[in-house]
């Protein structure tokens, strides 16, 4: 410390320690330590109450924010360091240091990020003994603001909810969802980003903030400061705050006015040190950058819309793709005076038919033969080729009655079955008819040897399929398609030009994206010899196809109240699920939610549902149990389950309108499973 004391040339010659008495404590425009800074061309000087000054954030313009390899944001980054003090984001000075909360602090390595099958390769998960490490102090802070709630609601401000909301769905993308490493990482620091926030908003509303407001709780004498990240400030006001909540802050000034500050030392500009290779180089598969100028309020706000907003689910239907792979969106049904259920007035279809296209006409037979009375001889054609009997398809409004499939919850099975039919769907889109799993029958409706080939190749796949929902244009295939890929059949065969060449050349297509994105030449080693398939017991033949089934019924849920409502709450939606996700759903959670036994948990659901179908306009007319759902309480049993029967039907026909095929619908699973580890 000792070349500190030494006076340092300046431009301005101003002696920063010229009023430095070590016996005087510091007021909140002295410093223990203070230092130089320019900006724009002036100079400034800088008192602190902590040990240290950090190096400013750039002010230069443009200035990006963008996130690093470390899939943080460097300076930039409130939770890494100072930002300029705001009055939206008045907590954020009260985030611990770097260091301070190890477990929640430090960036995972490769070693913790479990990776699939070679198959899979490049997608995988933290590891659940990673996870376990954030889960109690995650839990402890939850525990603490429901309980600050319930005594002094108040204090309470509707960003603690919010964030708690984001830790929960940063804890569920980790623990269910396959990804790539820089995107696992990017969960990671964001869920971390949120756990420092809403541990600094509690700190700073039962601690800091009554020794900003309320002289009476002013820190005691000799307080130390809070190791935290502290802020930037010009406002002496602010200065002050945060003096007397004993929070580290820099207070800037020009130096011209530097009159009677005590200053203890004068240091240099502490520089980040955030171990990057290049702190100024992009992260792999980050973004572009989020923001670009110098408003601290805009910069935050970017980064937490990013980290709320960044692509985790798409729904699959929003966009479907016909056989050339252009988009196209089904419309909405139009209203009649049975079928609107909408609380909002909808415009009427527009009626006029638009003229159909006609191509030119062809000159018949007969027209050619009299320009060609002589026409050369052909070769003759061959003998068509006799067909055997027509397949039939398996009615999917009727349940599937084979062991290796559970039935489906007795509600959704009698509702699937009662669909009318005869209503004629809203959608000619065909790719409204595809689905965004294997539909579950699939995997299990053939015969023994097929049925363990079909659940082996699933086995290795679905995490890559999962991952693909994730994407901006995630796959969304035909039964036959799907077909395919369990039979191991991923890439081009058959003779070019040939029906099967077409096929398979399309579905390599659609599955190119999936192997470039993780460097994948091939699927070289399907379809696995019959030699080197495994046996699947019958509980997990019944696993797998209730995990396929589970999660295809919460896409298309989504999926159907978007398009029914025009509404865009995936958070309200998945209210209506057990867990409150949607994909890696754990077996645990098999006799839970619309599968539990007990009709009042059901009914918890179904009332949920209930009130979101409100929104739906549908040809089919809304059951007036549904249009009261807010009026009745208490429910005597025999209305919750006519409640429950109304819903399951009111579901599975209006999923025939807007999609034009049965509905996936949940199963259940008789048999005992366990709680698996990890879970929050």
């Amino acid at each position: 410390m000792a070349q500190h004391l030494l006076r340092q040339p300046h431009p301005h010659s101003v002696d920063l320690l010229r009023n430095r008495d070590p016996q005087t404590v510091p007021g909140p425009f002295d410093g223990k330590v203070g230092a130089f800074a320019e900006i724009g061309g002036r100079h400034y000087f800088i008192t602190s109450n902590a040990d240290y000054v950090p190096a400013i954030p750039s002010l230069q313009l443009p200035h990006a924010v963008f996130l690093r390899s470390d899939m943080r944001y460097g300076t930039d980054d409130p939770a890494l360091w100072p930002q300029q003090f705001t009055e939206r984001y008045c907590h954020m000075p009260a985030i611990a240091q770097r260091g301070a909360r190890p477990e929640l602090q430090v960036n995972p390595s490769l070693d913790e990020f479990e990776v699939g099958s070679a198959v899979t390769r490049g997608l995988g998960r933290l590891k659940h003994r990673y996870i376990s490490q954030f889960l109690p102090p995650i839990n402890t802070l939850v525990e603490r603001c429901k309980a600050l709630w319930d005594s002094s609601p108040k204090l309470v401000s509707p960003l603690f909810g919010e964030l708690i909301q984001h830790i929960l769905m940063w804890i569920e993308q980790l623990q269910t969802l396959p990804t790539t490493f820089p995107k696992m990482l990017f969960a990671v620091t964001s869920l971390q980003r949120a756990f420092l926030e809403l541990d600094a908003l509690y700190d700073y509303m039962t601690i800091l903030k009554p020794r900003i407001d309320n002289y009476l709780a002013s820190a005691p004498a000799g307080t130390a400061v809070a190791q935290c990240v502290g802020a930037f400030t010009t406002v002496p006001t602010v200065a002050q705050q945060l003096w007397a909540a004993r929070l580290p802050f820099w207070f800037m000034r020009p130096v011209e006015v530097f009159d009677l500050e005590n200053i203890w030392t004068v240091v240099a500009l502490r520089d980040p040190m955030f171990g990057l290779s290049d702190p100024n180089a992009h992260g792999v598969g980050a973004p572009p950058a989020l923001y670009t100028g110098n408003s601290t309020e805009h910069k935050i706000a970017a980064i937490k819309r990013a980290a709320a907003h960044t692509p985790w689910y798409y729904d699959p239907f929003e966009t479907t793709f016909d056989a050339t792979n252009t988009g196209s969106r089904s419309p909405s049904p139009a209203p009649t005076p049975v079928a609107s259920t909408s609380r909002h007035p909808v415009a009427a279809a527009n009626k006029q038919q638009q003229p159909r296209f006609r191509p030119p006409g062809r000159a018949s037979n007969q027209q050619q033969a009299r320009f060609k009375p002589y026409p050369t001889n052909s070769p003759a054609k061959k003998a068509p080729k006799l067909k055997g009997p027509a397949k039939i398809e398996r009615d999917k409004f009727s349940a599937l009655q084979i062991q290796e499939m559970e039935p489906s919850i007795p509600c959704m099975a009698g509702a699937l079955a009662l669909v009318d039919r005869k209503v004629v769907p809203s959608t000619s889109n065909p790719g409204d008819t595809r689905y965004v799993l294997p539909e579950p029958a699939l995997l299990v409706n053939t015969s023994p040897l097929r049925r363990r080939k079909f659940l082996h190749h699933w086995k290795l796949l679905v995490d890559r399929f999962i991952y693909m929902l994730t994407q901006r244009r995630p796959l969304i295939l035909t039964s036959q398609e799907w077909r395919d890929i369990l039979e191991g059949l991923l890439t081009k065969r058959g003779q070019p030009g040939s029906r099967t060449y077409r096929r398979s050349e399309k579905l390599e297509s659609v599955l190119r994206p999936a192997l470039d994105a993780f460097d994948i030449g091939s699927f070289k080693s399907f379809p696995v010899p019959e030699e080197e398939l495994p046996e699947f017991s019958l509980e997990t033949i019944r696993e797998i196809v209730w995990e396929v089934a589970e999660t295809s019924f919460r896409f298309e849920f989504c999926a159907l109240d978007k398009r029914a409502s025009g509404k865009d709450r995936l958070n309200e939606v998945k209210d209506c699920f057990a867990g409150h996700m949607l994909v890696g759903v754990p077996l645990a959670m098999s006799k839970c939610g619309w599968v539990s036994t007990t009709l009042q948990e059901r009914h918890r659901y179904a009332g949920r549902t209930a009130t979101l179908m409100l929104d739906w306009t549908t040809k089919s007319p809304c059951p007036n149990i549904i249009r009261h759902v807010s009026e009745r309480l208490p429910w005597s049993p025999s209305q919750m389950q006519e409640l429950e029967t109304a819903v399951c039907r009111h579901y599975t026909q209006a999923f025939w309108e807007y999609f034009g095929r049965a509905a996936v619908v949940p199963l259940c699973l008789d048999h005992d499973v366990g709680k698996e580890d990890g879970q929050l």
